[in-house]
């Protein structure tokens, strides 16, 4: 485990710092151990900071309750990552507001495509059955189906993808020592087989009501593309949408009957522009591209150069990938690869999409 999670728990243990302060505090002293290790009179000098922000930073006692943390993750497979890790999600790393750790369990490919399916706990038949068709349809697209594992929507999303043996993530408001809600012990066990449960919270934090508001956003900073089921009228789904927006990812919501509570919500998000409506699971599909695993042929392509080829050549076999990734794989420095990439995409022969990805046409 990764010795400066250490510090960042301690970090976050401490009162009255926030993560915005703790970013500051890592990018100013490039590690959380010598954020820990230096002298409050060096920290005070910092602009905006004062004594009772940084009253308990080297605090041994808090540094002890870390420790414990981290020995009860290793005890119980708990894994950590921290914002800087190359592990760190692509997606959520892009949000202003990304948390500083996160704590998962699991088998988790992180380079997969994401997309969330949210929706009320009040689930009907028929978004019973949309949320199933749609998992049913993204079986073979190779991606990761993120959800909130709450009743509802998101325990079917996250059933279905366990039964077809697709990639699926529960979010959690809480620490990873419980699982709410309790009748979801099960399925959140399957899951970690092909997939798994993740939070940003501590291991003993309790499921308290603001933490699922906080929950949400991750959910959205996590997903290339959200869809929301099925909610009413100020329902928790619709603070994912509203995340989402902000982050500027695709947001797609099921339209039903206006008489019907729980598609209030998603009426009115298509309404004020907010979501696209989708009719059919194939519609989402668009958004990736209709070919998830193109048989385009380099030889049809005339005039590459060798970087050029190498790139399509990969994408012809890995399908849509995130520029980092190019870039490791590849072995080329992404301020090398950009120009490559932008040469491909005039040429029509690729295509950029959010979250720095790339795929061919």
């Amino acid at each position: 485990m990764n010795t400066d999670n250490l510090y960042l728990i301690a970090l976050k243990f401490c009162p009255n710092i926030g993560e915005a302060t703790i970013k500051r505090l890592v990018l100013k002293f490039e590690t959380a151990q010598k954020v820990w290790n230096t002298p409050k009179s060096e920290l005070l000098s910092l602009y905006n900071i004062g004594k009772k922000t940084i009253q308990h930073i080297g605090d041994k006692s808090i540094l002890s309750r870390a420790e414990e943390e981290v020995q009860y993750c290793i005890n119980n497979q708990i894994q950590i990552i921290n914002l800087w890790d190359c592990q760190y999600p692509n997606l959520l790393k892009e949000c202003p507001d990304a948390p500083v750790l996160l704590y998962y369990k699991g088998n988790i490919n992180w380079s997969l495509p994401t997309v969330s399916i949210v929706g009320t706990r009040k689930m009907t038949s028929y978004g019973k059955s949309f949320t199933e068709r749609l998992v049913e349809c993204l079986r073979d697209k190779n991606m990761t189906i993120i959800s909130g594992l709450a009743l509802g929507i998101d325990g079917c999303a996250h059933k279905k993808a366990t039964e077809l043996n697709v990639p699926t993530l529960g979010v959690l408001a809480h620490g990873l020592k419980t699982l709410y809600p309790p009748q979801h012990k099960l399925l959140a066990e399957k899951m970690m087989k092909n997939g798994g449960i993740l939070s940003e919270f501590s291991t003993y934090t309790t499921p308290e009501r603001a933490n699922f508001i906080q929950r949400n956003r991750i959910i959205a900073g996590l997903s290339a593309v959200t869809v929301i089921v099925e909610s009413a009228y100020g329902g928790g789904a619709i603070s994912t949408v509203k995340f989402a927006n902000s982050y500027h990812r695709e947001v797609f919501a099921l339209p039903g009957k206006i008489t019907d509570n729980t598609s209030q919500g998603c009426n009115q998000l298509i309404r004020n522009l907010e979501a696209q409506i989708i009719t059919r699971p194939e519609d989402i599909l668009s958004f990736f591209g209709e070919n998830m695993t193109t048989n385009i042929q380099t030889e049809l392509f005339t005039d590459l150069t060798e970087q050029e080829s190498k790139i399509i050549n990969y994408l012809k076999t890995k399908g849509k990938t995130q520029i980092d990734t190019l870039s490791v794989e590849l072995n080329y420095p992404t301020f090398q690869l950009m120009p490559i990439l932008l040469n491909l995409e005039l040429k029509n022969i690729i295509e950029t999409l959010p979250g720095k990805y790339f795929t061919l046409l």
